[in-house]
């Protein structure tokens, strides 16, 4: 499709916007400030909005839930379903997906025509974007999913994770296709459903608190409120008044959380003190439980407390164990586009993707400092990208430093076949012996301490010289 001019105040283009209007297709348009300059009726009936609540909009290429209520003073929130990728904002015709929450609140996409809109072959002014007319079905988009995801795919994927998943609190923590990350969302959404007791284990930085979190904000009873006790600086005093908070509570549905974060600092007396009270029935709350596992690799400056076991296994009845990044590493390119796409919020600077060669780079370090760790490498590749994505040269150096270090290990060690090594210090003494007697095979040989004839021998052996007869008379005349 060629490029488009969109001029609003060209008479010439009347023609275009009408027959724009009258398309079954959504269509709109987005300028080189992210915001919606047009869009037509089909796109209004689509998202259920009307004009007015489109045009004028920006957009923005992340999957952060945002609000989208207007009200009379405060801005309208970005519409994050409408933002085109930024390849296409930065001038490439493109295809993808476009996707929106419809009016049964289902995640729905349609295929979509990126088109650029350049003023008189100067810099990409906006985006014309032209959308399928029918929505495409679940069999559609999975027939569409690649071995190795696209961003779009992945862009997507992260978008329907959102709009499943209650909790914002666990979206970093929980994203993930590896068999670990589904056998801990299986367990979060059954700690969830019930009123047990939970322990979330795992070394710092993997989101273990968010994790406990989401248990608490997606519970049925969640009206109840989250008390969060740190173990590592909890007095006597501070976990009385967090207990006394959770105690009395008349109305089942106010049934509280208290979350005990980083239990193995919790000292001995102060576990023997809460170990009673967890039985009380006068406890309106649950207890979800953190502990730090890893402690070496994780660098804590104090050995942890040793937990009571009878406290420990009245907090187990559901354990939680969220495996470390460096075990997982196919989630990698998901986690990755996720912390892109929240760079990306609010930032006057988008990013679509990360490169795969960036990718292959990242999956070489060992991540000490889990998902936290992950995060901090992408913004930091985002301020320094200058394109559209993140390259290997965005990435900074400690990245660069362990995939130097792992390429040097992953070299194979040089075999060492000791009959030719011996047979290569042989010929090079041979040679200097040779040297030093001027050619004369009865002095070398002296040099050597050997007879003549085997001298002879190996010369004819390693190729010096050719056996002769009259060289073989001469040897057996030695």
């Amino acid at each position: 499709m060629e490029q488009l001019v969109l001029e609003q105040t060209s008479p010439t283009i009347a023609p275009v916007t009408n027959l724009l209007d009258a398309s079954s297709r959504p269509i709109y348009a987005v300028d080189a400030r992210r915001q919606v300059v047009y869009s037509n009726a089909a796109l209004s009936a689509w998202l259920g909005l009307e004009p007015g609540r489109i045009v004028g909009r920006s957009v923005e290429y992340h999957s952060e839930p945002a609000a989208d209520a207007l009200t009379r003073h405060a801005p309208a929130p970005p519409l994050t379903d409408l933002c085109p990728p930024p390849q296409a904002l930065a001038g490439a015709a493109i295809t993808g997906t476009i996707g929106c929450v419809g009016r049964g609140g289902r995640l729905v996409h349609r295929r979509a025509e990126f088109v650029p809109l350049a003023a008189d072959g100067e810099s990409p002014s906006g985006v014309l974007v032209f959308l399928a007319a029918d929505d495409m079905s679940p069999q559609e988009l999975a027939a569409e999913l690649s071995e190795e995801p696209t961003a779009d795919e992945l862009h997507r994927a992260i978008r329907r994770f959102r709009r499943e998943q209650a909790a914002e609190y666990a979206i970093e923590s929980l994203v993930g296709e590896s068999a670990g990350m589904r056998k801990v969302r299986a367990q979060v959404a059954a700690a969830a459903s019930s009123q047990a007791n939970v322990l979330v284990r795992g070394r710092r930085g993997t989101g273990r608190e968010h994790i406990a979190r989401a248990i608490h904000y997606k519970s049925t009873d969640a009206a109840g409120k989250l008390v969060p006790i740190d173990c590592e600086v909890a007095t006597e005093e501070s976990l009385r008044r967090a207990l006394d908070s959770v105690r009395d509570v008349r109305d089942p549905k106010q049934r509280s959380t208290l979350l005990l974060l980083n239990l193995e600092r919790l000292p001995l007396p102060l576990q023997l003190q809460l170990l009673p009270t967890l039985a009380d029935s006068s406890l309106a709350a649950r207890c979800i439980a953190t502990i730090t596992t890893g402690s070496a690799a994780n660098g804590l400056s104090e050995p942890a407390q040793e937990i009571n076991s009878q406290l420990l296994a009245a907090l187990s009845t559901i354990t939680i164990d969220v495996p470390p990044l460096a075990e997982r590493l196919d989630d990698l390119p998901l986690l990755a586009q996720c912390f892109l796409e929240a760079a990306n919020r609010g930032n006057a600077k988008h990013l679509g993707s990360v490169r795969p060669e960036a990718l292959d780079q990242l999956a070489l370090y060992r991540w000490p400092g889990e998902l936290a760790e992950l995060r901090g490498v992408i913004d930091a590749a985002h301020a320094a990208a200058t394109t559209h994505e993140i390259t290997p040269a965005d990435l900074p150096p400690v990245v660069h430093h362990a995939a130097k270090a792992a390429a040097a290990q992953r070299r194979p060690p040089e075999k060492i076949v000791l009959d030719e090594l011996l047979e290569s210090i042989e010929r090079e003494v041979i040679t200097r012996a040779m040297t030093q007697a001027g050619g004369n095979k009865s002095a070398a040989a002296d040099l050597l301490g050997m007879t003549r004839p085997r001298l002879y021998r190996r010369l004819v052996q390693l190729g010096f010289v050719k056996d002769t007869a009259k060289e073989a008379v001469e040897d057996v005349s030695t």
